[in-house]
């Protein structure tokens, strides 16, 4: 369905010079009021989109709510709306004194969302600030691989921790330095500094020499929720070290075999009796990545429902590990942010199937899709809610 708007600009100039801040309260949600600039044009413009937004679906503006028709921009700028569960594309313009919108339904796109997945969704308050929403911090990379250490930190901020780091070997500080933005970077010879963090993910990229396998055993110790993964399930299977804090293990099924002595063809036929003797083996919580992937504890176990082959790209375990330290972080407990964890990354890897293919999925799709992830699954908790 196709919606169309047109709304004469003089006319909201006037409303906002009578009514300015109540009008705007009463039409716009405050998140689309502190992304939106406050310009007779701009507002006008959302006005018209709200509008079309309310023919595609075949519903009036006052019965589907002004602020539940909602206006956002995606990271290249493009426009679009959310109504509930709905999504729709929008194009959005004005020409002299009028402003038009074209809002299309999308019908049919992307996967149904787990209600219960969404109520597990960590809160956002009002007054919250970066320290306020957890600090994460990722150990590992080491010469040649960056990447790991890039895409699990980036990863961890896209979850919603307010502050992400990234240790990584003293020798390729600088070089990580200049690449990254938001993530702080730090060296990892001053891992003393990790005892201030929420949570870790350990392992990405770190490599399998003696001096990876001295910061793994630093590292592991401490009294920290952690996720392990990668190079760190390396070095946790040859030296076993004893665990103190909370530990989340994501080993695909090659670091399983490892982790309890199988082969790959055992633990391939045996998914559930390989995640008993790997908890068993090393407590915690236990995520088998792969098709129907496994997040079990001692007391519960899910078989998880989304994700895709085209998630089966380098780099996508490195996301999982970004995005479950960042829940962590938020406070979520270990078998909250596994489970969590794993469904948003296998949603967002559904929604980038949509529009990049399986075939052409890399790991920085998944990133660049959880915040719509993210949008499913709010308007499916606003629907519990009500």
């Amino acid at each position: 369905m196709i919606g169309v708007d047109l709304v004469y600009i003089p006319r909201v100039k006037e409303i906002l010079n009578r009514r300015g801040e109540a009008f705007l309260q009463k039409v716009f949600s405050p998140e689309e009021r502190a992304n939106m600039r406050l310009h007779p044009n701009t507002v006008a413009a959302h006005f018209a989109a709200k509008e079309a937004m309310a023919k595609a679906l075949g519903a009036g503006l006052f019965k589907a709510g002004f602020k539940n028709l909602l206006v956002f921009y995606d990271e290249g700028g493009a426009p679009y709306g959310r109504f509930e569960q709905h999504f729709f594309d929008l194009s959005i313009s004005h020409e002299k004194d009028y402003a038009v919108a074209v809002a299309r339904l999308r019908t049919g796109e992307g996967p149904s969302v787990s209600k219960e997945a969404a109520k597990m969704l960590p809160v956002v308050n009002l007054s919250d600030h970066k320290g306020a929403r957890g600090k994460a911090a990722v150990v590992g990379g080491c010469a040649g691989m960056f990447g790991s250490v890039d895409l699990a930190a980036s990863a961890a901020l896209r979850a919603g921790c307010g502050l992400s780091y990234a240790y990584v070997p003293d020798d390729i500080f600088r070089d990580f330095s200049l690449r990254m933005r938001e993530v702080i970077v730090k060296k990892q010879s001053v891992a003393e500094d990790l005892k201030d963090v929420d949570a870790l993910g350990l392992g990405p990229g770190m490599g399998r020499d003696d001096r990876a396998r001295d910061v793994f055993l630093k590292v592991y110790g401490l009294a920290l929720p952690m996720v392990v993964d990668a190079d760190g399930l390396y070095h946790l299977a040859g030296a076993r070290p004893l665990s103190r804090g909370p530990k989340i293990y994501t080993p695909h099924v090659g670091e399983m075999a490892r982790l309890i002595d199988r082969d790959v063809a055992w633990v391939n036929a045996h998914r559930d009796e390989a995640v008993d003797v790997c908890l068993r083996r090393y407590g915690g919580v236990v995520v088998l990545k792969g098709h129907d992937t496994v997040v079990a504890s001692k007391d519960d176990r899910v078989v998880n429902e989304t994700g895709n082959a085209g998630m089966a790209t380098a780099g996508s375990g490195d996301v999982l590990t970004g995005v479950i330290a960042s829940f962590l972080a938020q406070g979520m407990d270990c078998f909250q942010a596994a489970r969590l964890g794993v469904y948003l990354h296998g949603l967002a890897g559904d929604l980038a199937a949509l529009h990049k293919s399986k075939r052409g999925m890399i790991a920085s799709d998944l990133i660049e899709y959880l915040p719509e992830a993210f949008l499913r699954l709010e308007a499916a908790r606003e629907i519990c809610r009500k």
